[in-house]
């Protein structure tokens, strides 16, 4: 496992956004806005299945994560990442662990956006690997 020094670590897992980015089917690099979560071994994200992102890191396999202080823009961390991992068990609660964390409101849906059945039952987490980090 990669470690990830521990004042990097909390970049993974404040309150705010981080970019993903990954390869998009025409090679070219999508970058998004999103918010993560880090149990010590992975990069947790939360997305629709089959959104583009899901489908992008689906087929690539990898992903880069960049985590920038917002206090201190110089102070930064870049993770690449390995899939390891698309489950959709828990993932309407990790939704709403993340929309209270970065919005504080406990649920997504029906509190930010409308209870929608379907969406939420396409919800998925995402489990990145670190393989490889940079940091200032």
């Amino acid at each position: 496992m990669i470690n990830i020094p521990e004042r990097y670590r909390a970049l993974l897992a404040p309150s705010g956004v981080v970019t993903l980015s990954v390869l998009g089917i025409d090679r070219s690099i999508q970058s998004t806005l999103v918010w993560t979560d880090f149990d010590g071994e992975c990069v947790k994200l939360n997305m629709l299945r089959d959104s583009p992102k899901e489908q992008n890191i689906r087929r690539e396999g990898k992903a880069t994560v960049l985590a920038i202080d917002k206090e201190n823009e110089d102070f930064y961390v870049s993770v690449r990442c390995k899939l390891q991992e698309i489950s959709a068990e828990g993932a309407v609660e990790h939704l709403n662990m993340l929309t209270q964390r970065n919005m504080g409101v406990s649920k997504w849906y029906g509190e930010v956006e409308p209870i929608d059945p379907e969406a939420e039952s396409r919800r998925v987490i995402v489990f990145l690997r670190p393989i490889r980090v940079y940091h200032t």
